[in-house]
């Protein structure tokens, strides 16, 4: 079977990168001929704040350099990319209007109207007329969507065969508007094998015990966060995000790659983060974990994850939450939901592409 996935595969964002190449992966495997649509609109350039990124490449260029080509090169390496590469809806309508195979909406936070791709029409497939849509590890990113949004949202994409959500309270919500099979279904990250994930990742250098940062905003709640496990836990400090220190460290890395990140995570005594890709693996790896929410915007995805593991308690949003990090995770009964998750995942996506 021909599938093709449009997601956010490009971005210089690990979670992003390692998303779309798991999905791609999980269905390759299942002997299906899959590639990764080359979309790049033009408003993921710089992002938001293009004053802001501009100032901050310009004053950190080596590094920006450097990491810019470790993640080029592990999409090139590892993702099938098509041919082209587009750039709006229209190249795609007219590339893809009349075909008869199989495409999915692939994971990452497509259908949030917060951040612009959800709001772009390509990430609900509408440049096809194929009989054959899927969305697969999709997330809405937050819950507080209008009763018009949701209703809009489902008036685009009431042709899909199934979709399949990546939060769970979505689900729950979105299901009324829709009359397509909806499930929830683990994050693309999680339908590989643990074996797959460790051989792609690039362990550091670094020898002493550290705890990883990675992706919080600067105050308060983190320096304090950073200031027991450097003097509690006797751990070293990496922040591993931008350009900026944002806490103190030991070491600041600006312009490693998603393997070279991947690879901290998994040998790190402890991650501290504001994203979800970071918290999923460090779930994944059973690494001992805290997460700073990001913001009220994204907040959801995070949320529900650690909900349905019985982990809100690693949640920090204030310094009374900071006695969490006293407290070790038991992983058995988790290790146990998230292989009966992602066999469960597993299964929703095969029984519907068949």
């Amino acid at each position: 079977m021909r599938i093709h996935i449009i997601t956010i595969h490009h971005i210089h964002n690990f979670g992003s990168v390692l998303q779309a190449y798991c999905l791609q992966r999980y269905l390759a495997e299942l002997g299906h001929d899959v590639d990764i649509i080359d979309y790049r609109p033009k408003y993921y350039n710089l992002g938001k704040n293009k004053i802001k990124s501009l100032i901050g490449i310009i004053l950190n260029l080596k590094s920006y350099i450097n990491r810019k080509r470790k993640f080029e090169d592990f999409i090139k390496q590892y993702d099938r990319l098509t041919i082209k590469r587009y750039n709006n809806i229209e190249q795609l309508y007219s590339e893809y209007k009349s075909s008869s195979d199989v495409f999915v909406a692939g994971g990452d936070q497509l259908w949030n109207s917060f951040h612009p791709c959800g709001n772009d029409d390509a990430y609900k497939l509408l440049f096809t007329d194929s009989s054959h849509k899927f969305a697969i590890g999709t997330s809405l990113g937050r819950n507080n969507q209008s009763e018009s949004e949701l209703s809009g949202l489902a008036e685009k994409i009431k042709d899909f065969n199934a979709i399949f959500l990546r939060e769970e309270s979505t689900v729950n919500r979105f299901i009324k508007y829709i009359n397509i099979p909806c499930h929830h279904i683990i994050d693309p990250v999680g339908l590989i094998d643990l074996y797959d994930l460790k051989r792609i990742a690039i362990l550091p250098k670094f020898t002493s015990p550290y705890a990883v940062m990675y992706l919080a905003d600067s105050g308060e709640l983190l320096d304090n966060c950073i200031t027991l496990l450097a003097n509690d836990y006797k751990l070293k400090i990496v922040h591993i995000c931008g350009f900026k220190k944002k806490c103190y460290c030991d070491l600041l890395e600006k312009d490693i790659g998603p393997r070279e990140i991947l690879g901290y995570i998994f040998n790190s005594e402890f991650v501290l983060s504001a994203s979800f890709h970071a918290t999923f693996f460090s779930i994944i790896f059973n690494k001992q974990f805290a997460t700073l929410l990001p913001n009220s915007q994204t907040n959801e995805r995070i949320e529900s994850l650690l909900k349905y593991f019985g982990l809100q308690n690693r949640i920090i949003r204030s310094i009374e939450d900071l006695k969490c990090l006293n407290k070790s995770i038991d992983f058995t009964s988790v290790n146990i939901k998230l292989n009966d998750f992602a066999i469960k995942s597993k299964q929703l996506i095969n029984k519907y592409l068949e």
